[in-house]
């Protein structure tokens, strides 16, 4: 494994992942494959049970934008983002699912307009695909979130798709440390208060819907007892902003709980195994 990335790094790519070897190889490449040369991509094991995954990176140890670690417990998604975090230091971050594929020009068009509009965080519209990989249907993003969210939509990004100014991560103090799922929504309703959230109109992921993945397996899936309580908690909060009177009192109601759950991070050779 190699732990320098390019001098002049642009964006951050985090990719966690839990057992998930079959599509680990396709989501790597997709990314590394993009043409903006000046990223560097994070890959973090969430302890998975065996050691499929790492024959998965093989192809792509030998490249110097890829960095693999392994957390020493199970801590899921949004902890392991809060984590990578601390150590990033280029002026974006992009997020990316295990299971998921970024399509070319993704991050050229999502930092182009991060740059160009003067947005804070970028989306995009996606397809959805299967099991098999197989497209089975497409969802436009609204280019203007902030104007949706103030007529009352609370899904107006698909988190894992996004390119976010580090700066804004930095102030909102990342996302919720204390939950494993649903803090993807709090963070983009927390961000619409102080930045501009935008979506690029193409088509530049594709989305993996199927049983195991976190928004569909029983225990953690939309429905689940798990998500509506958070839900629920997230609502409470949002209600609680919006009777702040003044910036005084909302700027702590719009700061991340931080990680509640110690863990370190370990570098892996992607071209070995355990290090």
């Amino acid at each position: 494994m190699a732990t320098a990335g390019p001098a002049a790094a642009a964006v951050t790519v985090i990719l966690p992942h839990f057992d998930c070897a079959a599509y680990l190889g396709a989501a790597v490449a997709s990314v590394l494959a993009q043409d903006r040369p000046d990223l560097r991509l994070t890959v973090v094991d969430d302890c998975s049970p065996d050691e499929k995954w790492v024959a998965e990176l093989r192809p792509y140890a030998s490249d110097p934008r890829l960095t693999v670690l392994r957390t020493s417990r199970n801590v899921g998604h949004l902890r392991i983002k809060n984590k990578v975090l601390e150590s990033v230091d280029t002026p974006y971050v992009a997020f990316q699912d295990a299971d998921d594929i970024s399509l070319p020009g993704r991050l050229r068009h999502q930092l182009a307009l991060l740059e160009r509009d003067r947005a804070d965080l970028v989306g995009c519209a996606y397809s959805y695909i299967d099991e098999a990989g197989r497209t089975t249907g497409r969802r436009r993003m609204p280019r203007n979130g902030n104007l949706w969210m103030r007529l009352g939509r609370t899904t107006v990004l698909l988190h894992p798709s996004s390119v976010v100014r580090r700066s804004v991560l930095h102030t909102l103090g990342g996302f919720d440390g204390t939950v494993r799922l649903g803090a993807d929504t709090d963070f983009h309703l927390r961000a619409a208060r102080l930045y501009r959230l935008r979506s690029v109109r193409e088509v530049l992921y594709r989305y993996r819907i199927w049983p195991k993945s976190l928004t569909q397996a029983p225990g953690t899936g939309f429905g689940s007892a798990q998500r509506r309580a958070y839900t629920e908690a997230m609502t409470a909060q949002e209600q609680r902003r919006r009777r702040a009177r003044t910036r005084a009192e909302l700027m702590p109601l719009l700061i991340a709980p931080p990680n509640d759950i110690d863990f370190t991070l370990t570098p892996v050779d992607a071209g070995q195994g355990r290090r």
